[in-house]
């Protein structure tokens, strides 16, 4: 105890300077967006190496039960060419407006209030800022940065991630986002109370989404309640559990530019 009390009188003005450069740089990265992005993106560069190798071992020791779910998903592809149509819990809906590429989860976070996730695909396989990224199951995230062999992605449990959804029994349309607490539950605040809603309603996306395709699996109605006069809190549960991703698809929309041109001249006028 003497010792270590001798070492900081000893060095108080360098430990100082270290606190004081600390605070700053934390004050930095979590007060602007550029620079908390920038350094994402090298980060990532170098840590999504170290979840690759970390992600192949984890894969060796779950071989069984990853064949399993590409035997699964194997299973729906070849049901829907065989019959010619699709099915509205999967996720390969006929969209020609929409393209999909696979990807692998290396890294993942469900505990914390701003959720990432790491996949082993980025600029050299045509992953760009934006696309969204969903699974067999629902809605997952958006790309928010990207190396030339990674991407991170911007997980639906995020406090800046929202999602245009819609109830799938009378097509009432609404926001949904994650309060961060529960990884399988999100809300829908300020839903009208005149809207009539029943627990095991499905909700999936809307059309109002220029990054996923209308019709996306989200989850269902557990609850909802008065929160505001007026207006309900609709929880919903995650048909998606985030907790146990594997693989996932990058989706790209073939006509996100054309639309924003659009909207973004009319709006200029």
């Amino acid at each position: 105890m003497y010792n270590l009390i001798r070492f900081i009188k000893l060095n108080q003005f360098i430990l100082l300077f270290l606190f004081i450069e600390g605070i700053s740089i934390f004050l930095l990265f979590s007060q602007n967006n550029y620079q908390t992005t920038k350094i994402t993106e090298q980060a990532s560069q170098y840590t999504s190496v170290i979840y690759k190798y970390s992600s192949i071992f984890r894969n060796y020791i779950n071989l069984t039960e990853t064949n399993k779910y590409l035997a699964q998903e194997n299973a729906k592809l070849y049901s829907m060419l065989k019959n010619q149509q699709s099915f509205h819990d999967s996720i390969l809906i006929r969209k020609k407006d929409f393209s999909y590429q696979s990807a692998k989860v290396i890294n993942n976070s469900v505990n914390k209030r701003n959720n990432f996730i790491t996949l082993n695909k980025g600029k050299r396989d045509g992953v760009k800022k934006g696309m969204g990224v969903i699974t067999s199951n629902g809605v997952i995230g958006i790309i928010h940065s990207l190396s030339e062999n990674y991407s991170i992605v911007i997980s639906t449990l995020h406090r800046e991630s929202s999602l245009a959804i819609k109830i799938l029994r009378n097509n009432q349309h609404g926001i949904l986002k994650w309060e961060g607490f529960d990884y399988k539950k999100g809300n829908i605040k300020n839903f009208p109370n005149h809207i009539l809603l029943k627990e095991q309603d499905t909700v999936i996306t809307s059309s109002h989404s220029m990054i996923f395709p209308e019709g996306i699996n989200v989850g269902t109605i557990s609850s909802f309640k008065q929160e505001n006069e007026g207006y309900y809190n609709v929880e919903v549960d995650f048909f998606e559990d985030f907790n146990q991703l594997n693989f996932v698809y990058v989706i790209a929309s073939n006509k996100t530019e054309e639309q924003r041109k659009l909207e973004k001249n009319i709006s200029d006028e």
